[in-house]
């Protein structure tokens, strides 16, 4: 069951635009493990073979077929109540924090007000690279928030099954479209 919630969350992820073919990972935690997509992996297509199952303990190996994001993906179930993680690349998001100047991104619907509160912004920790970002800082802003952007790079948001892990990032993906449609017209 919760292998098939993952298949269908990357497959709707790619279907509204905020994934590549090759880009994005999910998460979902499961005891004292975590299923994550393999590296690589095109999330509109995926299969139950395309999952690696990776341990919490932190000094655990992680397999090395498991998404570069693997160590990001273990500090936020450690760091949070998060059941499931969804890490995607949003254009609309990816564009508004370049936009802002406040440190993050004012939700100003009332859906959004409710659901994200507030979006962190924060700087990548591997510019210019295609490798996996450091995980204390976004650890540290999903414990209390249920989403952020990272400068550059995408979006990742949490929730307490797959299916909340994703309607925050639509949601997401949602406010940041708003206010670049705000910015425009002004």
């Amino acid at each position: 069951m919760l292998i098939e919630e993952l298949i269908s969350a990357g497959r709707q992820l790619y279907e509204r635009g905020l994934q590549t073919t090759r880009s994005g990972n999910l998460s979902a935690r499961n005891g004292q493990v975590f299923w994550i997509t393999r590296t690589g992996t095109n999330l509109a297509h995926l299969t139950a073979a395309q999952f690696v199952a990776v341990e919490l303990d932190e000094q655990a190996a992680i397999p090395r077929a498991a998404s570069i994001e693997s160590p990001v993906h273990r500090g936020v179930y450690n760091a949070s109540r998060a059941r499931a993680i969804v890490h995607a690349h949003p254009p609309y998001a990816i564009a508004a924090a370049e936009t802002t100047s406040e440190g993050g991104i004012r939700p100003i619907h009332n859906e959004a007000i409710v659901g994200l509160q507030w979006i962190p912004v924060i700087e990548t920790s591997v510019p210019g690279e295609d490798s996996g970002e450091a995980a204390d800082g976004i650890a540290a802003q999903l414990s209390r928030w249920p989403a952020l952007v990272i400068r550059g790079h995408g979006a990742f948001t949490v929730g307490g099954d797959i299916d909340e892990a994703l309607y925050k990032m639509v949601l997401l993906e949602e406010v940041c479209k708003i206010n670049c449609i705000l910015r425009s017209l002004k």
